[in-house]
């Protein structure tokens, strides 16, 4: 399930090993890296692909140290992989997985018993054509963290925020296709991470250009500095994108108000705008909300199946507990086949999904754990 970097590397290594391999995608080859905008990986294309699709792409490839955006990884490497003779046929598109069990057992039956491997899994796709069942013996679950993290606090939807709808933008591809719109409007940023890190450097760019825009940016964390900078960063972009955005934070231009230990409470309406009510008694009054606060996988067409969920991370839950101490993407340690294990046989939860809400995940440490699983079905 799914079609973005680790579906389509587990899927080339799986047709490699002789597995009759199919790729359903709910969405486009690549459609999360599509809500990135003009967001660049942190990492050069050497290290977000395998080297059997460094290989096979060959010299159609952007050079090995690229920062390709988003849509850049889709359109020069993501669809060329899907098309390529291995590959070829096997990703179907537009196929939204909505169920997935085992023939004949529900969630109860003989869980944790090597029974329920004999049984084949039954997966139900919306599709082009209608619903279809699927059969296969193994599952892997690509399907990444797409769910966006409520906006109030303590990590719950804030009273109002439903009813805002989409006029709260959720990531940074919304952010870029309105930019122009929030020229000369006020703009409630909120989060800290790399995505808002990213964010706030656009907001700037229409700050400068506009000296009437106002932007106030919510932070939890009480630091001058909010957004992590890890000593020495390897990743040069990484350590760009945080640092300027901590350099605006610690000094701010007249069109930026920094709110620390800042939590949303309540929005409600207010004319074309809305009102947010923040803790400390702190009042914003917005024409925007921009709310980049993480995302979650969703594991909710999987309820069949007696998987173990990270209660912390919401993350594949041995590989959680492997990754306990894990506090970069570039330090992971080595994992075992059992780590890799969801609790339900011949089921694995690949890529980003296997994280959670973990901030560690890198893509080249997804690979090399698909490689285990698939070492280990062998």
């Amino acid at each position: 399930m799914g079609a973005g970097p680790a579906g389509l590397a587990a899927a080339l290594s799986a047709s490699d090993r002789g597995f009759d391999v199919t790729v359903l995608e709910g969405e486009d080859v690549g459609h999360a890296l599509t809500s990135w905008g003009r967001t660049r990986f942190f990492s050069p294309l050497r290290m977000n692909l395998p080297a059997r699709a460094l290989r096979l792409l060959g010299g159609a490839l952007p050079g090995d140290d690229a920062l390709l955006t988003g849509s850049e990884m889709v359109e020069g490497v993501l669809r060329p992989l899907a098309q390529s003779p291995p590959l070829a046929g096997r990703v179907r598109t537009r196929h939204r997985v909505m169920a997935i069990g085992r023939a004949g057992l529900s969630r109860s039956d003989f869980p944790g018993h090597p029974l329920r491997g004999e049984r084949p899994f039954r997966i139900l796709a919306e599709t082009p054509d209608g619903e279809r069942v699927f059969e296969a013996d193994i599952v892997l679950d690509a399907s990444g963290v797409a769910l966006p993290n409520p906006v109030g606090r303590g990590g719950i939807p804030a009273p109002g925020e439903k009813s805002l709808g989409y006029g709260v933008l959720r990531d940074l591809g919304a952010l870029d296709r309105s930019l122009e719109s929030l020229a000369g409007r006020r703009v409630l940023l909120v989060g800290h991470g790399h995505s808002a890190a990213n964010a706030i450097l656009r907001l700037a760019e229409i700050g400068a250009r506009d000296d009437s825009s106002r932007v106030i940016w919510a932070v939890r964390s009480r630091n001058r500095r909010p957004c992590v900078e890890i000593a020495g960063d390897p990743l040069p972009e990484r350590r760009r994108v945080s640092a300027a955005a901590n350099d605006l934070a610690e000094d701010p231009p007249p069109f930026l108000a920094v709110l620390r230990r800042a939590a949303v409470e309540a929005i409600e309406p207010a004319g074309e705008g809305a009102r947010v009510s923040l803790t400390a008694g702190r009042v914003a009054e917005v024409d925007r909300v921009v709310s980049l606060t993480g995302y979650r996988p969703d594991w909710s067409f999987l309820s069949e199946l007696p998987i173990e969920i990270s209660p912390v991370t919401e993350g594949a839950g041995r590989l959680s507990r492997a990754l306990a101490n894990v506090t970069d993407c570039l330090s992971p340690p080595h994992v075992a086949p059992r780590d890799l294990e969801s609790g339900e046989p011949r089921f694995y939860a690949i890529g980003s999904k296997s994280y959670g809400r973990s901030r560690a995940f890198l893509l080249r440490s997804g690979f090399a754990q698909t490689e285990t699983i698939l070492d280990s079905l062998n």
